[in-house]
């Protein structure tokens, strides 16, 4: 971990690491994924198989898929001794995890839109005052812009209330993660958790984020892990 990681995740609220799980640890994970779709009569050779989840909101979907899909190795395979010290020194504290989950989204049929998101914390107002912890997002196969990857607001660990960040995001609303804008002093930016398999986000667990729509034609394919400051 490079001091200048270090300053961007202190600045920005994030990280990125390209590669930071091997192609080979993650493909197990993908076929896994795509079998299990095939078995539940989901989703098989890019195109859905049955309506059953066709009633269900489109970020209502993920929850569900994470319910009904899952695997004992993940945290084990996933989650490697360097990763996690990365993640203890970027909280500057030894943290414990609360175990891995798969994040799932089929394609939604619609246009990609930064409306009507659930911008939200998964922290409680008391946990603000330091960093509480560092999720990990770790992407299973490629996920491509507006492929319905996770969604940050950059820089909203630094504001100091609610009511600031729901300033950012209405600002930014409308111009796409291109585009940034400053609130009490603090510039904010969405950023979109998209790359390759094996690529890795590390998150201030303060910073506000979402689900996002998939209007691409592709399952996507992620797992995360929320650690903890002990």
């Amino acid at each position: 971990m490079t001091p200048e990681q270090q300053r961007w995740f202190q600045e920005q609220g994030f990280l990125y690491m390209p590669g930071a799980v091997g192609k080979n640890v993650v493909q197990p994970f993908k076929t896994h994924v795509l079998n299990e779709l095939k078995r539940l009569n989901i989703w098989s050779a890019g195109r859905a198989q049955s309506k059953k989840l066709q009633g269900v909101p489109v970020f209502q979907q993920t929850a569900r898929l994470g319910q009904l899909i899952s695997h004992p190795d993940l945290n084990e395979k996933l989650i490697s001794k360097e990763l996690h010290s990365a993640m203890c020194v970027l909280a500057d504290s030894p943290l414990s995890g609360q175990g891995t989950q798969l994040l799932i989204s089929l394609p939604h049929k619609v246009e990609w839109t930064l409306e009507g998101l659930n911008w939200h914390r998964d922290v409680s107002q008391s946990q603000l005052k330091g960093i509480p912890g560092v999720q990990a997002f770790i992407l299973l196969d490629k996920v491509s812009p507006k492929g319905g990857a996770t969604l940050a607001l950059a820089g909203s660990h630094r504001l100091k209330n609610q009511s600031q960040a729901k300033q950012g995001i209405s600002m930014l609303t409308g111009h796409g993660n291109n585009h940034s804008t400053k609130v009490g002093g603090i510039e904010l930016s969405i950023t979109e958790m998209a790359g390759g398999p094996g690529d890795v986000y590390l998150m201030d667990m303060r910073l506000l984020h979402t689900p996002s729509v998939n209007s691409t034609r592709n399952v996507r394919i992620m797992a995360t892990n929320r650690y903890f400051i002990v």
